[in-house]
């Protein structure tokens, strides 16, 4: 389990906030906020982004650090809330220059977004340290194709992508992994091969099969920046996997 249900806590003390007043900020229900806190349930990751954003937090910082209430007064809005003595200075007035905010199409959405994808007021929005001038989105993952063995990224996983001006078909690389929006959908795969009529795009789960898509069929193609991912266990999967290979290599040598 992450430190996310002992953060929400501490800042909910901070802030001078019940569970109810939080839970209205983030359109939750109070008793989620009890859940969360007692470690019985985890937040979605879209609304683990939202608190960190709305209180200046990082998401790493609040999923894996168990803050101190020290550590909360080192952020400016809760920095703010000592110096004037406000007790619900909830938002900072002002991004740091260095974040943009980016539209974050989530599942809930997913119907509203598929039918004007051009028309984002009603999305969720993000703030991220990325570069100005450039066309990023935000998708929420909605199923655990991209995870096998306890690596990679999952259902709620949110996928921060982008699209360049000159970017398209033609350019993708076979082998990279592209966020692929489609008529009915997007998903996260990996371009096996491009062939003049048909397109083969692979998952990393073995429970999905390869597809074979037609290039009209591809709405937009998206470039992946990064991914936001609750799956803090792909480190330690991944060094059980070298373990192993470091014990067979051993094994070997003898």
């Amino acid at each position: 389990m992450s430190s996310i249900g002992k953060n929400i806590k501490k800042i909910r003390g901070v802030k001078s906030l019940n569970q109810s007043d939080f839970a209205d900020l983030f359109n939750l229900k109070r008793a989620s906020i009890g859940a969360y806190e007692e470690g019985r349930a985890e937040p979605k990751l879209s609304t683990i982004i939202e608190i960190a954003n709305h209180f200046g937090i990082s998401v790493d910082d609040l999923l894996k650090k168990d803050l101190s209430v020290n550590d909360l007064y080192h952020f400016d809005i809760f920095r703010k809330d000592l110096i004037k003595g406000a007790k619900h200075n909830l938002r900072p007035s002002k991004l740091p220059p260095s974040l943009i905010i980016i539209p974050l199409i989530t599942q809930l959405l997913k119907l509203e977004y598929l039918a004007d994808r051009e028309s984002l007021t009603q999305m969720g929005q993000l703030s991220l340290p990325l570069s100005k001038g450039i066309n990023y989105r935000a998708f929420e993952l909605a199923d655990n194709s991209m995870l096998e063995q306890g690596m990679g990224f999952g259902a709620g996983d949110i996928v921060i992508a982008y699209k360049g001006p000159s970017f398209n078909l033609s350019k993708a690389e076979q082998g990279k992994i592209y966020l692929f929006e489609t008529i009915e959908d997007w998903k996260l795969r990996r371009l096996t091969s491009v062939k003049k009529e048909l397109l083969t795009i692979s998952a990393t789960s073995l429970d999905y099969y390869q597809e074979e898509i037609q290039p009209t069929a591809i709405v937009d193609l998206w470039q992946v920046e990064q991914v936001i991912t609750k799956n803090i266990s792909s480190a330690g999967a991944f060094q059980e996997q070298i373990d192993l290979l470091k014990s067979e290599i051993s094994k070997l040598s003898k």
